[in-house]
């Protein structure tokens, strides 16, 4: 592995772990119902608080399959559907969505550092192809 390649995997990874780490903590809170009472009263302030758990759960997963190497671009995936469902909740009830507008940046900034070819497809091929395979 060549100094270039550290410099950016080492970045990628301190992204993915403190956002991977705040979301395993916040789940776990939810799901084995410890969550902050703060987090309790928001979420039935938004009507979500029959979903507590579920809501846990799928962060958990989110943020494993984010932190494991080969699950990393479906963490991706997940994460930003996660941070985009919390910035459009915070939106309906004209709460700032700052938070986890970072956190979604974060995201994809350390799936970039970490993986960059799983962003190939918004790079537009020299040869002109549509980058479809043939069998």
């Amino acid at each position: 592995m060549n100094k270039t390649t550290l410099l950016r995997l080492i970045p990628g990874w301190i992204l993915h772990l403190a956002v991977g780490g705040i979301m395993i903590l916040a789940g776990s809170g939810k799901v084995f119902g410890f969550a902050p009472p703060e987090v309790i009263e928001g979420m039935k302030k938004h009507g979500l608080e029959h979903q507590l758990t579920l809501i846990g759960a799928g962060e958990l997963v989110t943020a494993l399959l984010l932190l494991f190497p080969r699950t990393c671009s479906l963490g991706v995936l997940l994460a930003s559907g996660f941070w985009g469902g919390a910035i459009c909740i915070h939106m309906a009830h004209q709460e700032s969505y700052l938070l986890p507008a970072v956190f979604l940046v974060l995201v994809w900034v350390g799936g970039w550092l970490r993986y960059p070819e799983m962003f190939s497809s918004f790079r537009g091929s020299a040869s002109g192809s549509s980058g479809a395979t043939t069998a």
